[in-house]
């Protein structure tokens, strides 16, 4: 394969044990990554395509809430940033087998114009997806696939205005895009943040790395943006130019901008909604967490509780899931102050994976270590070593009852 190509897989769910009906659409997508990541280990933390892909086509027959605006119309085909709704779950049925191969239900594929570890979104029937070539990654390629066919719908291609370069192992094309319904937001490790309509045009373009030029870091950025209220919100938090910013999803302009520490940071903020129907947008490193307003970008609160600078937040049940040395659950009320601590567990910390949380049980994935326990209360109810998992940074997918991971090799379990 093609070093600077990335094949987009699709697969079909076929009818399971319990003798459930399969779907009309596709149920299941995985996507490879390079020869050249396969190869090597990966230092650095990424959106992994491996997770956000196998998702994807699960979630466009759910009541799944990734939509940040529920009037878009879209109904319930929408897997609209990273991690959908910052869950990583999704409640329709899953398929039992996951194969490739001439046996397996493989529906489509698509090989992509550059490499990419970014997770596609599915905005209704359309795919979303960047990828970047070049020598050093800096032609940025936005394409947009139909779900039911794998047929090519438009691309657009830019040129990096901020710094390209990265790990090896990773790609330019690392933060997944996101989308409103209406638009989509395409954020790449140079900092570049390109607006399109759902039919392919340019709405607008940021260079934030052009404007921040010491933004960004030797081995790459992969914060994923996210969009709520009408505001595009990116973390940008390296050693140089660090800050978080909110870009007006209308016009491109900023909002608002908060300078953040100065060190590497590569998990993503995460939307909240309070029981009064306010959202905050949560920004987590290691010196704490802090959550603001999404249009003014007004602290709401925040708390010296360190969180992890590769794994992203969760929320699930009034509880705000923190990973770091210690996974630590924090209690959200209906009021602005400080959350309190529900609990914290130093057996749950994850390696590089987010957290998944349903309503009753959390799991945390320790290397090839698979960790449950009570979202109440954080109690640790089993641990199993996975067989034939290899090195995973990708979230686990959570679907009914079962619980998808994914290695670099592409391999799913």
């Amino acid at each position: 394969m093609n070093l600077n190509s990335l094949p987009l897989f699709f697969l079909n769910q076929k009818r399971t044990r319990s003798n459930r009906p399969a779907m009309n659409t596709l149920s299941l997508s995985i996507a490879s990554i390079p020869v050249r990541t396969r190869q090597r280990g990966s230092l650095i933390a990424t959106t992994a395509i491996l997770t956000f892909t196998a998702c994807l086509t699960w979630c466009v027959m759910t009541d799944t809430a990734a939509a940040a605006d529920p009037e878009n119309g879209l109904g319930t085909k929408s897997w609209l940033g990273f991690r959908g709704d910052g869950t990583s779950r999704a409640s329709s049925p899953a398929p039992e087998k996951l194969e490739l191969g001439e046996d397996g239900n493989l529906a489509w594929k698509l090989k992509m114009p550059g490499r990419s570890v970014a997770g596609p979104i599915v905005i209704g029937d359309l795919v979303v997806t960047t990828s970047s070539s070049g020598q050093d990654g800096e032609v940025l390629h936005v394409s947009g696939v139909n779900l039911q066919t794998g047929k090519l719908q438009w691309e657009q291609t830019f040129r990096a205005t901020g710094r390209p370069f990265c790990h090896p192992t990773s790609a330019n094309a690392a933060p997944s895009p996101a989308s409103d319904g209406q638009r989509i937001f395409a954020f790449f490790s140079s900092n570049d943040l390109a607006c399109l309509s759902l039919t392919g045009e340019l709405l607008w373009y940021r260079g934030l790395g052009y404007d921040y030029p010491k933004a960004g870091n030797d081995v790459g950025m992969a914060s994923s943006p996210v969009v709520v209220d009408g505001a595009v919100i990116v973390k940008v938090e390296a050693q140089g130019d660090s800050f978080a910013a909110a870009i007006d999803a209308e016009t491109g302009e900023n909002l608002w901008r908060l300078t953040r520490p100065q060190m590497s940071n590569w998990a993503s903020p995460l939307v909240i909604r309070r029981p009064d129907d306010r959202n905050e947008v949560v920004i987590q490193s290691r010196q704490g967490v802090i959550a603001v307003d999404p249009r003014s970008g007004k602290t709401q609160w925040s708390t010296e509780e360190g969180g992890s600078a590769i794994p992203s937040p969760t929320a699930t049940g009034g509880l705000l899931i923190l990973p770091s040395d210690e996974v630590i659950a924090l209690k959200v009320g209906a009021s602005a102050s400080t959350p309190e601590v529900a609990w914290r567990n130093n057996k749950l910390s994850p390696r590089n994976a987010s957290v998944v949380a349903s309503d009753e049980r959390l799991y945390s994935l320790k290397g090839s270590v698979l960790v449950a326990a009570n979202v109440k209360d954080g109690e640790q109810i089993w641990q199993k070593r996975v067989k034939g998992l290899g090195s995973s940074w990708a979230t686990p997918v959570l679907s009914e009852n079962r619980l998808y991971l994914f290695d670099q090799t592409g391999k799913g379990l």
